[in-house]
């Protein structure tokens, strides 16, 4: 459960590619003795449960139980919850429109649409082009682009936030010395940490005392605790972590370098689901014009592509290498 969890936070996976992973794995419910319902699913991945909280009559309490997920993963799950309850497009993917719902046009900036053209001879193909429907701007834009070329151009882009395997092991070992390095300012966030954390026991107590004594009613009892006990965990969860790992604050540098690294692996196999929901992620807006697609940038990636491009001008591999390490240095993929 923990692992299937963990996979749907990603929000590359919908409820039904979730539900046929809990029947993989034969987990039923505990009265019907069937697979779980879509809509079970999505109830039982809102539990709070999973991060060590419990709720009872609306009350959340603190779990004595070891929690089998951080609270930060919890979130995430409640994000693509909420991603999957938006509308989508008619479209599917199942019918091989690989790109939809993907990029905009980069003339008028309207939606681009699919289209399934079929030779005299049987051939299929796809291609894309705008909808043409902004009727306030008229669009320049008329070219048809086919997928094949179009994920020639979403390779393209994926390349330029990469990061190859000849590199990756020389930053994990920076990792490593910069985590050694910055231990006496991971204790003094610990330290911090504790005194947040007694101040919120503090508050508890409090309130805990003016509803025995009938200063609060039932409801305002509730919201005024619920708040501090997932507040209250929270802390604890940031505690245990910071003492039992030398890479936890530079864990974002950490999973920026393997994500870039993996995304290299996805160009290497050409796969287009991966690259696209990869690209999603990293770039904030993506136009396609004149069977061009281009990426805006979120940071760090921007960082990346720009020392990716000024890195392919240099042939020497130590030059590279250092241009890199350089990035990295100034502190590119802390922001991830």
């Amino acid at each position: 459960m923990k692992a299937i969890l963990e996979k749907f936070a990603t929000g590359e996976y919908s409820l039904t590619a979730i539900q046929r992973e809990i029947e993989r794995v034969r987990l039923i419910g505990d009265r019907t003795k069937k697979p779980l319902s879509l809509s079970s699913i999505s109830r039982v991945f809102s539990n709070p449960f999973y991060y060590g909280v419990v709720r009872h009559k609306g009350e959340l309490h603190q779990g004595s139980h070891v929690p089998m997920l951080s609270k930060r993963t919890f979130e995430a799950v409640q994000e693509a919850l909420v991603s999957l309850a938006k509308p989508h497009k008619s479209y599917r993917q199942e019918k091989g429109f690989l790109f939809l719902n993907f990029a905009r046009c980069g003339s008028c900036g309207y939606a681009i649409t699919g289209e399934r053209h079929i030779k005299k001879s049987g051939l299929r193909f796809h291609y894309y082009r705008c909808t043409h429907k902004n009727k306030l701007r008229h669009c320049e834009d008329r070219h048809f682009i086919r997928q094949e070329k179009f994920m020639e151009e979403v390779k393209r882009n994926a390349e330029l936030v990469c990061i190859p395997d000849d590199w990756k092991e020389k930053f994990l070992t920076r990792v490593g010395t910069w985590a050694e390095e910055t231990s006496q300012a991971k204790q003094q966030h610990v330290e911090r940490l504790k005194r947040d954390l007694q101040s919120v026991k503090t508050k508890l107590s409090r309130i805990n005392a003016a509803f025995a004594e009938g200063s609060l009613d039932i409801d305002e009892f509730k919201e005024l605790k619920n708040p501090l006990v997932s507040q209250k965990v929270e802390i604890e969860q940031k505690i245990i972590r910071l003492q039992t790992t030398k890479r936890d604050r530079l864990e974002p540098l950490l999973n920026w370098i393997l994500e870039a690294n993996q995304a290299n692996q996805w160009v290497r196999e050409e796969n287009g689901i991966k690259m696209k929901s990869f690209l999603q992620r990293v770039g904030s807006n993506r136009l396609l014009r004149a069977q061009t697609l281009t990426v805006s940038w979120k940071s760090p990636w921007e960082s990346l592509a720009k020392t990716t491009l000024a890195v392919r001008g240099t042939s020497d591999f130590s030059e590279q290498s250092a241009n890199f390490s350089e990035h990295l240095l100034s502190g590119g993929g802390e922001g991830s």
